[in-house]
């Protein structure tokens, strides 16, 4: 397959930096000083975040279209590739590693080998953040992932996380990217829900007017007495017919509002199962090389950026 694969999809694809630029801002908290290395860096996109934030950066890809782009932004990136780069780095040499959808175009002996490398080239306290698709949502794993010629396979956050504990590294987040969440495709969202009020204060009114039998003084008691008030003290046949219609009346009115109580519950697990069928786009894991007093570790941690799952 052609080097140029990735860029040549890229731009049949149409994609929008804008749009990268604001999922790929997510990450730049995680990184505090430089340098900093991204593997597969792309048109370098990332690398222009950190360069705003005073952090040297520099990267690699093997597809020339996307290194000649970054070039044209100033950036220091290398043709190469990743893994190879990623051998060639002294060391202990960097403060920073990162990923974005690189690693799902990897076998897993072959990521298991990046997180090895990333324990060798990071300083004490340095971060490797790795950002795969999610395969927990139905768009990503139906037919988002499948799109793109170059990946080979899915990498849960928890596979990662066994990845980097064997690397000796010790997970300090995961998650997943709230800003690459474009949720559920809007023809499947349920329509907007309102409950109607209840009507049985406007039966009562009307029987008391059709009927002219229930006393002002029976307004604090219930619909079902009031209407039956009505029937008891009507004098005509009249009457007794308003009384027995507003006493139907009030029933389908009790119905009626079950049932929009119901379709509001309805509505609401509906749309808790969207939410759990179409979890962000991106998941994360960001693994730490331990410092001289951190021992390292294999448990699960919770995402420690706001808006993380």
């Amino acid at each position: 397959m052609s080097d140029t694969v990735e860029s040549d999809y890229y731009a049949f694809m149409r994609f929008d930096p804008e749009n990268a630029k604001s999922v790929l801002s997510y990450y730049v908290p995680f990184f505090t000083e430089g340098p900093v290395l991204e593997l597969a860096c792309g048109p370098g996109v990332f690398l222009s975040l950190l360069r705003e934030k005073g952090i040297v950066a520099s990267g690699v890809d093997i597809d020339p279209g996307m290194v000649d782009i970054a070039l044209a932004e100033g950036h220091d990136v290398v043709l190469g590739d990743a893994m190879t780069h990623l051998r060639s780095v002294p060391d202990q040499s960097l403060h920073g590693l990162f990923a974005a959808h690189f690693l799902e175009h990897l076998a897993a002996d072959s990521v298991q080998e990046v997180y090895r490398e990333a324990a060798r080239a990071l300083r004490p306290g340095g971060v490797f953040v790795a950002a795969v698709p999610n395969a927990a949502c139905l768009s990503v794993l139906g037919y988002d992932f499948w799109r793109d010629p170059t990946h080979v396979r899915f990498y849960d956050p928890i596979l990662l996380e066994f990845f980097a504990g064997r690397a000796g590294l010790a997970v300090i987040a995961r998650g997943g990217n709230p800003q690459n969440h474009p949720g559920a495709p809007p023809h499947v969202l349920a329509p907007d829900h309102s409950i109607s009020p209840a009507v049985d204060q406007h039966i009562i009114e009307l029987v008391q007017r059709a009927a002219a039998t229930v006393p002002d003084e029976a307004n604090g008691r219930g619909v079902k007495r009031r209407i039956a008030d009505a029937a008891r003290d009507g004098s005509s046949a009249q009457s007794r017919l308003w009384a027995e219609l507003g006493q139907i009346l009030n029933v389908l009115d009790e119905r009626i509002q079950i049932l929009q109580h119901d379709l509001g519950s309805a509505r609401a697990a509906y749309a808790n199962l969207l939410s759990q069928l179409y979890p962000p786009n991106e998941v994360f894991v960001v693994a730490q090389s331990p410092t001289s007093t951190q021992e390292p570790t294999s448990h699960a941690t919770e995402a420690t950026l706001e808006g993380s799952v």
